[in-house]
């Protein structure tokens, strides 16, 4: 059947990146506003639609390499499930319901949609293979998440929480990456060509300091709002030490990693329920 591949190309687990989104508006107890449950819908699923638009030009940029991972080998366009032509017809057709749906929450909202599929097709055509830009042009592509739930919430991003989630997203990246290295080992580099210009110990660095910055700056930023939220910084630490551990296994996918590690899906959840019931009972 066509339909499964089909499905499988799009990469819904994936959408729970664009959770994101909905980050300005929880923190700022507007969740439960009429105009912001409204809001809700169209905006997560114009990102939704863009982003499965990506991922099908990204496997279709990619299915030789994909051939020499482990996992990515079954992704439908590398296996001949999908023809190109035909991946070519969905992702035009993803993104143009994205943009109709983007334009439904305001023109500013559907520019942020626009550069966020700008920056990722750059990382896609350009930037891939470019040292230590690729992991910042994965970086961008979160934090244009939480900045278009700014525009479409009306809600302001404080500086903290923006230097908070690049800071995370750079973690992410980083991630990533190592994580690819020590999954894929000495065939690395024929997956990824830039994977051979890497070196564990500057990814391993990276992923301490961004991991340590960003701990720092959320923590300043629970501080700024003067209320219980400091109290979450124990778990904030908790699910960013996981992270790391789990990356030195070859597992950095920030996608699997939450929705597959036990530890991290429960600290998430957890810390998502506490900031829930700090912000909202007060509201």
């Amino acid at each position: 059947m066509i339909l499964l591949p089909i499905i499988k190309l799009l990469r819904p687990h994936h959408w729970t990146k664009n959770l994101l989104l909905l980050f300005p508006p929880f923190f700022a107890g507007k969740m439960f506003d009429a105009a912001a449950r409204s809001t809700i819908v169209p905006s997560l699923l114009s990102f939704s639609l863009a982003a499965s638009c990506c991922y099908i030009i990204n496997d279709i940029m990619d299915r030789e390499t994909d051939k020499n991972h482990h996992s990515k080998k079954n992704r439908p366009i590398a296996r001949g499930d999908i023809s190109v032509p035909l991946a070519v017809v969905l992702a035009l057709s993803l993104y143009l319901m994205a943009m109709l749906i983007a334009s439904s929450v305001s023109r500013r909202f559907e520019g942020f949609l626009i550069i966020y599929l700008l920056v990722s097709f750059s990382y896609t055509f350009f930037f891939k293979n470019v040292v230590i830009i690729d992991i910042f042009f994965i970086a961008f592509g979160f934090l244009i998440r939480v900045l278009a739930g700014g525009e479409a919430f009306h809600v302001i991003i404080t500086s903290w929480l923006f230097l908070t989630v690049f800071l995370v997203a750079l973690l992410l990246g980083s991630g990533k990456r190592l994580g690819e290295m020590v999954c894929l080992g000495d065939d690395a580099c024929k997956h990824r060509k830039i994977l051979n210009q890497y070196s564990h110990s500057f990814l391993e660095g990276l992923l301490w300091f961004s991991a340590a910055a960003a701990l720092v700056t959320y923590a300043l930023y629970t501080l700024e709002r003067k209320n219980a939220l400091f109290y979450t910084v124990p778990l904030a630490a908790f699910g960013l030490v996981r992270y790391i551990y789990i990356v030195k296994q070859g597992k950095g996918d920030p996608t699997e990693a939450l929705l597959f590690d036990k530890q991290i899906l429960s600290v998430g959840i957890l810390w998502a329920l506490m900031i829930g019931f700090i912000i909202y009972s007060n509201v």
